[in-house]
């Protein structure tokens, strides 16, 4: 076992010496204008979808945390998916109106008073609501093809 860690170490810094592979990246600071890195930095935040992966995340969380009935977790996930998707309305404000009518404007305070309760029934059935909702937006936004199911279905044979 010591042997096969000694070769790896060796392998890997022989690698790393031959290609020289620097990890130093100054894409950004090398970047002369202000304007030059501004317009970097909006390329790497991007629009809306960036902030749908990390709404996919923390929703995952969420439901992982409502089953697990840590509701405080719940509660701090819920709160970072508002926060993705103000950020993300600023960086796409074509899609404000529909995150606006369709989550912020209710269904937000809907699930954190449900939340709240701690009543499992009531939380399930608002998470329910949630995805549903989540999915209708997906609708008018044009992105039917973006489904929001339970983690537990992910990875089941496709028949």
């Amino acid at each position: 076992m010591k042997k096969a860690l000694i070769l790896t170490v060796f392998l890997f810094a022989n690698l790393h010496a031959e290609n020289n592979y620097s990890t130093k990246a100054e894409w950004l600071m090398d970047t002369k204008t202000d304007k030059e890195k501004f317009q970097k930095i909006q390329g790497q935040l991007r629009g809306f979808d960036l902030a749908m992966v990390e709404v996919g995340y923390r929703f995952n969380s969420l439901y992982f945390a409502i089953k697990d009935k840590n509701y405080d977790l719940a509660q701090y996930n819920w709160d970072k998916i508002k926060k993705a998707i103000i950020n993300g309305t600023q960086r796409r404000p074509k899609r404000k109106k529909s995150s606006e009518v369709i989550f912020l404007d209710k269904e937000y305070k809907i699930m954190s008073d449900a939340l709240a309760s701690k009543d499992e029934k009531t939380i399930q059935k608002e998470y329910e609501n949630t995805k549903e909702l989540c999915n209708s937006c997906h609708i008018a936004e044009r992105v039917p093809f973006i489904r929001v199911i339970d983690p537990k279905y992910r990875w089941q044979p496709i028949e």
